[in-house]
Protein backbone atom coordinates (compact mmCIF):
# COMPACT_ATOMS: atom_id res chain seq x y z
CA UNK A 1 0.00 0.00 0.00
CA UNK A 2 2.99 2.38 -0.02
CA UNK A 3 3.67 4.53 -2.57
CA UNK A 4 7.26 4.56 -3.64
CA UNK A 5 7.31 8.22 -5.02
CA UNK A 6 8.48 10.98 -3.88
CA UNK A 7 6.01 11.95 -0.49
CA UNK A 8 4.24 14.89 -1.10
CA UNK A 9 4.91 18.44 0.25
CA UNK A 10 4.51 18.04 4.04
CA UNK A 11 3.43 21.83 4.34
CA UNK A 12 0.65 21.35 1.39
CA UNK A 13 -0.73 17.91 3.00
CA UNK A 14 -1.19 19.49 5.92
CA UNK A 15 -3.17 22.64 4.32
CA UNK A 16 -5.72 19.86 2.43
CA UNK A 17 -6.05 18.33 5.20
CA UNK A 18 -6.73 21.58 7.05
CA UNK A 19 -9.09 23.72 4.43
CA UNK A 20 -12.80 23.47 5.02
CA UNK A 21 -14.41 21.88 2.69
CA UNK A 22 -11.22 20.43 0.56
CA UNK A 23 -11.18 24.17 -1.09
CA UNK A 24 -8.18 24.85 -2.53
CA UNK A 25 -5.69 27.78 -1.48
CA UNK A 26 -6.97 31.40 -3.05
CA UNK A 27 -4.94 32.17 -6.11
CA UNK A 28 -6.47 35.63 -6.83
CA UNK A 29 -4.30 39.00 -6.22
CA UNK A 30 -2.08 37.31 -3.63
CA UNK A 31 1.73 39.28 -3.69
CA UNK A 32 4.53 37.27 -4.06
CA UNK A 33 4.95 34.12 -1.60
CA UNK A 34 1.24 35.02 -0.43
CA UNK A 35 0.73 32.01 -1.09
CA UNK A 36 3.04 30.36 1.35
CA UNK A 37 1.87 33.04 4.43
CA UNK A 38 -1.70 32.10 3.86
CA UNK A 39 -0.80 28.48 3.94
CA UNK A 40 1.39 28.79 7.30
CA UNK A 41 -1.33 31.26 8.98
CA UNK A 42 -4.35 28.64 8.43
CA UNK A 43 -2.03 26.05 9.01
CA UNK A 44 -0.76 27.38 12.67
CA UNK A 45 -4.77 28.53 13.59
CA UNK A 46 -5.54 25.27 13.31
CA UNK A 47 -2.81 23.60 15.01
CA UNK A 48 -3.70 26.26 18.19
CA UNK A 49 -7.24 24.38 18.08
CA UNK A 50 -6.00 20.53 17.85
CA UNK A 51 -2.96 21.68 20.82
CA UNK A 52 -5.34 22.01 23.06
CA UNK A 53 -6.66 18.37 22.55
CA UNK A 54 -5.20 16.57 25.81
CA UNK A 55 -5.26 13.31 24.19
CA UNK A 56 -2.76 12.02 21.87
CA UNK A 57 -3.79 12.56 18.16
CA UNK A 58 -2.44 11.83 14.49
CA UNK A 59 -3.46 12.28 10.95
CA UNK A 60 -2.26 9.79 8.85
CA UNK A 61 -2.25 9.48 4.67
CA UNK A 62 -3.40 6.60 3.22
CA UNK A 63 -0.28 4.81 3.10
CA UNK A 64 -0.12 5.50 6.94
CA UNK A 65 2.43 7.94 7.11
CA UNK A 66 2.15 10.66 9.74
CA UNK A 67 1.19 14.14 8.39
CA UNK A 68 0.41 15.88 11.68
CA UNK A 69 0.83 14.90 15.46
CA UNK A 70 -0.05 17.10 18.18
CA UNK A 71 1.70 17.76 21.17
CA UNK A 72 0.04 15.32 23.68
CA UNK A 73 1.35 12.61 21.40
CA UNK A 74 4.86 13.91 21.65
CA UNK A 75 4.99 14.64 25.52
CA UNK A 76 3.12 11.11 26.03
CA UNK A 77 5.20 9.02 24.19
CA UNK A 78 8.34 10.92 24.73
CA UNK A 79 9.15 11.46 20.54
CA UNK A 80 10.09 14.41 19.10
CA UNK A 81 8.74 15.91 15.47
CA UNK A 82 11.56 14.83 13.49
CA UNK A 83 11.13 10.70 14.63
CA UNK A 84 7.38 11.71 13.73
CA UNK A 85 6.23 13.61 10.70
CA UNK A 86 6.33 12.02 7.45
CA UNK A 87 7.02 8.83 9.14
CA UNK A 88 4.95 5.58 8.87
CA UNK A 89 3.61 4.89 11.88
CA UNK A 90 5.55 1.72 12.28
CA UNK A 91 8.65 3.54 12.28
CA UNK A 92 7.74 5.53 15.09
CA UNK A 93 9.81 5.91 18.25
CA UNK A 94 11.94 3.10 17.67
CA UNK A 95 9.41 0.65 15.69
CA UNK A 96 7.30 1.22 19.12
CA UNK A 97 4.11 0.93 16.76
CA UNK A 98 5.23 -1.95 14.83
CA UNK A 99 2.17 -4.20 16.60
CA UNK A 100 0.71 -6.73 14.13
CA UNK A 101 -3.06 -6.16 15.15
CA UNK A 102 -2.93 -2.73 14.83
CA UNK A 103 -1.05 -2.81 11.41
CA UNK A 104 -4.12 -5.06 10.32
CA UNK A 105 -6.78 -2.59 11.98
CA UNK A 106 -5.47 0.43 10.20
CA UNK A 107 -4.96 -1.35 6.85
CA UNK A 108 -8.46 -2.18 6.52
CA UNK A 109 -9.31 1.07 7.09
CA UNK A 110 -8.84 2.45 3.56
CA UNK A 111 -10.16 -0.63 1.51
CA UNK A 112 -12.97 -1.50 3.30
CA UNK A 113 -14.05 2.24 4.26
CA UNK A 114 -14.93 1.94 8.05
CA UNK A 115 -13.88 2.88 11.52
CA UNK A 116 -12.84 1.20 14.36
CA UNK A 117 -13.18 2.43 18.31
CA UNK A 118 -11.81 1.48 21.24
CA UNK A 119 -9.18 -1.16 20.05
CA UNK A 120 -7.20 -1.57 23.12
CA UNK A 121 -3.57 -2.06 22.74
CA UNK A 122 -1.26 -3.30 25.64
CA UNK A 123 2.50 -2.91 24.58
CA UNK A 124 5.76 -2.65 25.69
CA UNK A 125 6.93 0.34 24.62
CA UNK A 126 10.66 1.00 24.45
CA UNK A 127 10.56 4.45 25.68
CA UNK A 128 7.73 4.59 28.33
CA UNK A 129 7.51 1.33 29.12
CA UNK A 130 4.43 -1.04 29.72
CA UNK A 131 1.18 0.70 28.74
CA UNK A 132 -2.91 0.02 27.61
CA UNK A 133 -3.67 2.34 25.02
CA UNK A 134 -7.51 2.83 23.87
CA UNK A 135 -7.04 3.78 20.40
CA UNK A 136 -10.16 5.38 18.42
CA UNK A 137 -9.61 5.51 14.18
CA UNK A 138 -11.79 7.23 11.40
CA UNK A 139 -11.07 7.29 7.95
CA UNK A 140 -11.91 11.13 6.10
CA UNK A 141 -13.11 10.67 2.81
CA UNK A 142 -11.62 12.87 0.13
CA UNK A 143 -13.58 15.71 -0.72
CA UNK A 144 -12.20 17.81 -3.83
CA UNK A 145 -8.96 18.19 -4.02
CA UNK A 146 -8.28 16.56 -0.06
CA UNK A 147 -7.22 13.56 -0.23
CA UNK A 148 -8.51 10.71 2.10
CA UNK A 149 -7.11 10.45 5.73
CA UNK A 150 -7.18 8.75 8.86
CA UNK A 151 -7.63 10.29 12.19
CA UNK A 152 -6.03 7.98 15.30
CA UNK A 153 -7.00 9.18 18.74
CA UNK A 154 -5.18 7.64 21.13
CA UNK A 155 -5.40 7.54 25.04
CA UNK A 156 -3.48 6.24 27.87
CA UNK A 157 -6.12 3.93 30.22
CA UNK A 158 -2.56 1.84 31.70
CA UNK A 159 -4.29 3.66 35.67
CA UNK A 160 -7.73 3.46 34.74
CA UNK A 161 -7.09 -0.91 34.00
CA UNK A 162 -4.43 -1.13 36.99
CA UNK A 163 -7.21 0.56 39.04
CA UNK A 164 -9.93 -1.79 37.15
CA UNK A 165 -7.90 -5.32 37.98
CA UNK A 166 -7.07 -3.68 41.47
CA UNK A 167 -11.02 -3.49 41.84
CA UNK A 168 -11.30 -6.58 40.69
CA UNK A 169 -8.93 -8.55 42.76
CA UNK A 170 -9.62 -6.28 45.76
CA UNK A 171 -13.52 -7.83 44.86
CA UNK A 172 -12.72 -11.37 44.56
CA UNK A 173 -11.10 -11.03 47.86
CA UNK A 174 -13.76 -9.63 49.21
CA UNK A 175 -15.92 -12.19 47.78
CA UNK A 176 -13.88 -15.30 49.16
CA UNK A 177 -14.09 -13.11 52.84
CA UNK A 178 -17.90 -12.70 52.33
CA UNK A 179 -17.53 -16.14 51.51
CA UNK A 180 -15.12 -17.48 54.40
CA UNK A 181 -16.94 -15.30 56.64
CA UNK A 182 -20.34 -16.93 55.73
CA UNK A 183 -19.18 -20.23 56.33
CA UNK A 184 -17.80 -18.91 59.57
CA UNK A 185 -21.17 -17.63 60.61
CA UNK A 186 -22.95 -20.43 58.97
CA UNK A 187 -20.31 -23.03 61.38
CA UNK A 188 -21.22 -20.53 64.13
CA UNK A 189 -24.57 -20.52 64.24
CA UNK A 190 -24.68 -24.28 64.05
CA UNK A 191 -22.33 -24.69 67.24
CA UNK A 192 -24.63 -22.17 68.82
CA UNK A 193 -28.06 -24.10 67.93
CA UNK A 194 -26.41 -26.58 69.26
CA UNK A 195 -25.55 -24.79 72.35
CA UNK A 196 -28.68 -23.50 72.55
CA UNK A 197 -30.16 -26.99 72.49
CA UNK A 198 -27.94 -28.23 74.71
CA UNK A 199 -28.65 -25.42 77.12
CA UNK A 200 -32.54 -26.14 76.82
CA UNK A 201 -32.13 -29.61 77.59
CA UNK A 202 -29.71 -28.63 80.48
CA UNK A 203 -32.40 -26.17 81.99
CA UNK A 204 -35.06 -28.77 81.09
CA UNK A 205 -33.12 -30.63 83.58
CA UNK A 206 -32.58 -28.49 85.75
CA UNK A 207 -35.97 -27.84 86.22
CA UNK A 208 -37.14 -31.19 86.80
CA UNK A 209 -34.06 -31.82 89.10
CA UNK A 210 -35.31 -28.13 91.13
CA UNK A 211 -39.32 -29.79 90.78
CA UNK A 212 -38.09 -32.92 92.25
CA UNK A 213 -35.81 -31.38 94.77
CA UNK A 214 -38.77 -29.25 95.71
CA UNK A 215 -40.65 -32.21 96.32
CA UNK A 216 -38.46 -34.04 98.45
CA UNK A 217 -37.85 -30.66 100.34
CA UNK A 218 -41.02 -30.56 100.75
CA UNK A 219 -41.68 -34.14 102.19
CA UNK A 220 -38.66 -33.60 104.29
CA UNK A 221 -40.29 -30.54 106.26
CA UNK A 222 -43.55 -32.52 105.90
CA UNK A 223 -41.65 -35.37 107.56
CA UNK A 224 -39.99 -33.38 110.27
CA UNK A 225 -43.23 -31.65 111.24
CA UNK A 226 -45.27 -34.98 111.54
CA UNK A 227 -42.00 -36.65 113.36
CA UNK A 228 -41.55 -33.77 115.89
CA UNK A 229 -45.00 -33.50 116.34
CA UNK A 230 -45.87 -37.39 117.07
CA UNK A 231 -42.65 -37.62 119.24
CA UNK A 232 -43.63 -35.30 121.56
CA UNK A 233 -46.81 -37.09 122.92
CA UNK A 234 -44.63 -40.04 124.25
CA UNK A 235 -42.28 -37.90 126.23
CA UNK A 236 -44.92 -36.00 127.39
CA UNK A 237 -46.43 -39.25 128.75
CA UNK A 238 -43.26 -40.76 129.85
CA UNK A 239 -42.28 -37.21 131.90
CA UNK A 240 -45.76 -37.67 133.23
CA UNK A 241 -45.38 -41.25 134.47
CA UNK A 242 -41.47 -40.44 135.88
CA UNK A 243 -43.15 -37.72 137.64
CA UNK A 244 -45.84 -39.80 139.09
CA UNK A 245 -43.11 -41.97 140.08
CA UNK A 246 -41.29 -39.63 141.86
CA UNK A 247 -44.29 -38.00 144.31
CA UNK A 248 -45.51 -41.64 144.77
CA UNK A 249 -42.33 -43.31 146.32
CA UNK A 250 -40.40 -40.84 146.82
CA UNK A 251 -40.42 -41.42 150.57
CA UNK A 252 -39.15 -44.59 149.55
CA UNK A 253 -35.92 -44.18 146.88
CA UNK A 254 -32.59 -43.08 148.08
CA UNK A 255 -30.58 -39.91 146.92
CA UNK A 256 -29.42 -42.07 143.83
CA UNK A 257 -33.34 -43.26 142.42
CA UNK A 258 -34.04 -39.30 143.17
CA UNK A 259 -31.15 -38.50 141.13
CA UNK A 260 -31.59 -41.18 138.33
CA UNK A 261 -35.74 -39.51 138.28
CA UNK A 262 -34.11 -36.09 137.71
CA UNK A 263 -31.64 -37.19 135.08
CA UNK A 264 -34.84 -38.70 133.27
CA UNK A 265 -36.57 -35.91 133.94
CA UNK A 266 -33.86 -33.71 132.40
CA UNK A 267 -33.46 -35.75 129.30
CA UNK A 268 -36.97 -35.66 128.49
CA UNK A 269 -37.00 -31.46 128.66
CA UNK A 270 -33.91 -31.54 126.48
CA UNK A 271 -35.21 -34.17 124.04
CA UNK A 272 -38.88 -31.84 123.72
CA UNK A 273 -36.19 -28.27 122.93
CA UNK A 274 -34.62 -30.08 120.51
CA UNK A 275 -38.21 -31.47 119.31
CA UNK A 276 -39.29 -27.89 119.25
CA UNK A 277 -36.42 -26.44 117.27
CA UNK A 278 -36.60 -29.18 114.95
CA UNK A 279 -40.38 -28.48 114.49
CA UNK A 280 -39.43 -24.33 113.86
CA UNK A 281 -36.94 -25.56 111.41
CA UNK A 282 -38.57 -27.40 108.93
CA UNK A 283 -41.14 -24.66 109.14
CA UNK A 284 -39.24 -21.65 108.19
CA UNK A 285 -40.14 -22.56 104.54
CA UNK A 286 -43.57 -23.55 104.89
CA UNK A 287 -44.76 -21.70 107.58
CA UNK A 288 -43.12 -18.28 106.45
CA UNK A 289 -45.03 -15.42 105.95
CA UNK A 290 -45.02 -12.91 103.02
CA UNK A 291 -42.37 -10.47 102.84
CA UNK A 292 -43.00 -6.64 104.09
CA UNK A 293 -41.42 -3.51 105.06
CA UNK A 294 -40.10 -3.95 108.58
CA UNK A 295 -38.13 -1.31 110.75
CA UNK A 296 -35.22 -2.55 111.95
CA UNK A 297 -35.39 -0.50 115.12
CA UNK A 298 -38.20 -1.88 116.05
CA UNK A 299 -36.87 -5.83 115.73
CA UNK A 300 -34.21 -5.18 117.49
CA UNK A 301 -36.12 -3.18 120.40
CA UNK A 302 -38.64 -6.27 120.34
CA UNK A 303 -35.67 -8.66 120.76
CA UNK A 304 -34.06 -6.18 124.22
CA UNK A 305 -37.51 -6.48 125.50
CA UNK A 306 -38.01 -10.16 125.25
CA UNK A 307 -34.32 -9.84 126.18
CA UNK A 308 -34.13 -7.69 129.55
CA UNK A 309 -34.07 -9.91 132.52
CA UNK A 310 -31.52 -11.57 130.88
CA UNK A 311 -30.02 -8.34 129.93
CA UNK A 312 -30.42 -6.73 133.13
CA UNK A 313 -29.32 -10.15 135.34
CA UNK A 314 -26.04 -9.76 133.58
CA UNK A 315 -25.27 -5.65 133.46
CA UNK A 316 -25.11 -5.96 129.61
CA UNK A 317 -24.21 -2.75 127.91
CA UNK A 318 -25.94 -2.81 124.33
CA UNK A 319 -25.11 -0.17 121.59
CA UNK A 320 -27.37 0.25 118.18
CA UNK A 321 -26.88 2.22 115.46
CA UNK A 322 -29.51 3.79 113.49
CA UNK A 323 -31.60 0.76 111.71
CA UNK A 324 -32.98 0.84 108.10
CA UNK A 325 -35.96 -0.76 106.78
CA UNK A 326 -35.93 -3.30 105.16
CA UNK A 327 -38.18 -6.44 103.30
CA UNK A 328 -38.70 -9.72 105.49
CA UNK A 329 -40.84 -11.16 107.74
CA UNK A 330 -40.70 -9.48 110.39
CA UNK A 331 -40.96 -12.60 113.37
CA UNK A 332 -38.44 -14.89 110.75
CA UNK A 333 -35.93 -11.16 111.95
CA UNK A 334 -36.97 -11.58 114.82
CA UNK A 335 -35.68 -15.09 115.53
CA UNK A 336 -32.69 -13.96 113.74
CA UNK A 337 -31.40 -10.98 116.16
CA UNK A 338 -33.15 -13.17 119.15
CA UNK A 339 -30.49 -15.93 118.89
CA UNK A 340 -27.59 -13.29 117.51
CA UNK A 341 -28.07 -11.29 120.62
CA UNK A 342 -28.82 -14.18 123.18
CA UNK A 343 -25.75 -16.15 122.36
CA UNK A 344 -23.64 -13.01 122.70
CA UNK A 345 -25.13 -12.61 126.54
CA UNK A 346 -24.71 -16.32 126.79
CA UNK A 347 -21.26 -16.92 125.84
CA UNK A 348 -19.55 -13.76 127.62
CA UNK A 349 -17.16 -15.57 129.77
CA UNK A 350 -18.56 -14.30 132.93
CA UNK A 351 -17.64 -10.65 132.33
CA UNK A 352 -20.73 -7.98 131.89
CA UNK A 353 -21.12 -8.42 128.08
CA UNK A 354 -20.50 -5.40 125.98
CA UNK A 355 -22.64 -6.00 122.36
CA UNK A 356 -23.05 -3.46 119.72
CA UNK A 357 -25.51 -3.94 116.45
CA UNK A 358 -24.39 -2.28 113.53
CA UNK A 359 -25.44 -1.57 109.92
CA UNK A 360 -23.79 -0.45 106.58
CA UNK A 361 -25.54 0.03 103.13
CA UNK A 362 -23.20 -2.15 100.65
CA UNK A 363 -23.55 -2.69 97.17
CA UNK A 364 -27.67 -3.21 96.70
CA UNK A 365 -27.45 -4.57 100.01
CA UNK A 366 -27.30 -3.84 104.07
CA UNK A 367 -25.16 -5.36 105.47
CA UNK A 368 -25.31 -5.87 109.61
CA UNK A 369 -23.21 -6.98 112.39
CA UNK A 370 -23.79 -7.63 115.79
CA UNK A 371 -20.31 -7.96 117.81
CA UNK A 372 -19.21 -8.62 120.93
CA UNK A 373 -16.26 -9.29 123.45
CA UNK A 374 -17.22 -12.76 124.75
CA UNK A 375 -15.16 -16.09 124.47
CA UNK A 376 -14.64 -16.01 121.00
CA UNK A 377 -14.67 -19.37 118.14
CA UNK A 378 -11.83 -21.08 116.52
CA UNK A 379 -11.58 -19.66 113.10
CA UNK A 380 -11.75 -23.83 112.08
CA UNK A 381 -15.13 -23.73 113.40
CA UNK A 382 -16.40 -21.04 112.33
CA UNK A 383 -18.59 -22.81 109.21
CA UNK A 384 -19.62 -25.39 111.41
CA UNK A 385 -21.20 -23.89 114.03
CA UNK A 386 -24.13 -23.12 111.19
CA UNK A 387 -24.98 -26.96 110.70
CA UNK A 388 -28.18 -28.62 112.70
CA UNK A 389 -27.10 -29.72 116.56
CA UNK A 390 -23.61 -28.47 116.09
CA UNK A 391 -22.54 -27.37 119.74
CA UNK A 392 -18.57 -26.29 120.51
CA UNK A 393 -19.48 -26.68 124.71
CA UNK A 394 -20.55 -29.13 126.97
CA UNK A 395 -24.38 -28.82 128.08
CA UNK A 396 -22.48 -28.09 131.43
CA UNK A 397 -20.74 -25.06 130.45
CA UNK A 398 -23.62 -23.53 128.24
CA UNK A 399 -26.94 -25.14 127.78
CA UNK A 400 -28.77 -24.91 124.38
CA UNK A 401 -29.47 -27.83 121.55
CA UNK A 402 -27.10 -26.43 119.15
CA UNK A 403 -29.78 -25.52 116.38
CA UNK A 404 -29.94 -21.84 117.14
CA UNK A 405 -27.23 -20.74 114.04
CA UNK A 406 -29.07 -23.12 111.62
CA UNK A 407 -32.07 -21.62 111.90
CA UNK A 408 -30.74 -18.09 111.58
CA UNK A 409 -29.04 -19.57 108.68
CA UNK A 410 -31.94 -20.76 107.02
CA UNK A 411 -33.87 -17.54 107.65
CA UNK A 412 -30.88 -15.20 105.93
CA UNK A 413 -30.99 -17.58 102.92
CA UNK A 414 -34.70 -18.05 102.79
CA UNK A 415 -34.56 -13.37 102.43
CA UNK A 416 -31.60 -13.83 99.90
CA UNK A 417 -29.06 -12.85 101.96
CA UNK A 418 -25.88 -14.82 103.51
CA UNK A 419 -24.40 -15.48 107.23
CA UNK A 420 -20.64 -15.71 108.59
CA UNK A 421 -18.60 -15.08 111.40
CA UNK A 422 -15.30 -13.80 112.15
CA UNK A 423 -13.66 -14.52 115.32
CA UNK A 424 -10.34 -15.78 117.53
CA UNK A 425 -10.72 -17.34 120.66
CA UNK A 426 -10.75 -14.70 123.65
CA UNK A 427 -11.22 -12.02 121.13
CA UNK A 428 -15.04 -11.61 121.01
CA UNK A 429 -16.73 -12.57 117.91
CA UNK A 430 -18.68 -10.65 115.30
CA UNK A 431 -21.78 -12.35 113.66
CA UNK A 432 -22.44 -10.61 109.77
CA UNK A 433 -25.56 -11.30 107.84
CA UNK A 434 -27.29 -9.12 104.56
CA UNK A 435 -30.35 -8.37 103.53
CA UNK A 436 -30.90 -7.54 99.76
CA UNK A 437 -31.86 -3.77 99.65
CA UNK A 438 -34.56 -4.03 97.35
CA UNK A 439 -38.07 -5.94 97.89
CA UNK A 440 -37.27 -10.01 97.19
CA UNK A 441 -39.92 -12.30 96.82
CA UNK A 442 -40.64 -14.90 99.20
Amino acid sequence: MRNKGAPPDPLLAKMKWLSPQGSAAPTGNLEPGGMEVYLKEALAFAESIIETVREPLLVLDTELRVIFANPAFYRTFEVSPEETEDRFIYDLGNRQWDIPRLRKLLEEIIPLRKAFEEFEVEHDFPRIGHKVMLLNARLIPSRGQQPSMILLAIEDITERKQAQEALRKAYEELEARVAARTRELAQANQQLQKEIEERQQAEALLAQKAAELARSNADLEQFAYVVSHDLQEPLHVAAGFIQLLARRYQDRLDAKGQEFIACALDSIQRMEQQIKDLLEYSRITTRGKEFEKVDVNEVVAQVCKDLSLVIAEKQAQITIDPLPQVFADPSQLVRVFQNLVGNALKFCGGRPPKIHIGTRKTDGEWLFWVQDQGIGIDPKDCERIFQMFERLHSRGEYPGTGIGLAVCKKIIERHGGRIWVESEPGQGSTFYFTLPAHPQSS
